[in-house]
């Protein structure tokens, strides 16, 4: 929960923007967008670690990013960085929140995914 509410603080006070629960059936998600254009940049979910090909069936929490198809192959992991879970796995990752990740490179990540959507 901890990460949640840094990630949501962060991209509130840089970007202005309020996580949207546009998922009915999952209220727990929340989709960041850039004002402008309406384009989402990131998008908060709490996901069973076997939906994302990890040993645990641990509840984790995720941040999905839009990240350029050369980085996102370089950052990609076994436990930090993943393949994005239900987004184009080329385009888009998978930031493993629960995992022991930086807080300084989710936030670079957050930033990066902001301005490829303008």
């Amino acid at each position: 929960m901890l990460a949640q509410k840094r990630v949501f603080s962060y991209i509130k006070e840089k970007f202005g923007a309020q996580g949207e629960r546009v998922f009915d059936k999952h209220p727990a998600f929340a989709v960041f967008r850039y004002a402008k254009n309406r384009k989402w940049f990131a998008v908060f979910m709490r996901v069973d670690g076997g939906k994302l090909g990890l040993k645990s069936a641990q509840e984790l929490e995720i941040l999905n990013l839009k990240c350029k198809p050369d980085l996102a192959a370089i950052l990609r992991d076994a436990d930090q960085i993943l393949p994005a879970y239900h987004m184009n796995k080329k385009h888009w990752i998978s930031v493993n929140l629960s995992s022991k990740i930086a807080p300084e490179q989710v936030e670079d990540l957050i930033d990066l995914s902001f301005e490829l959507t303008k």
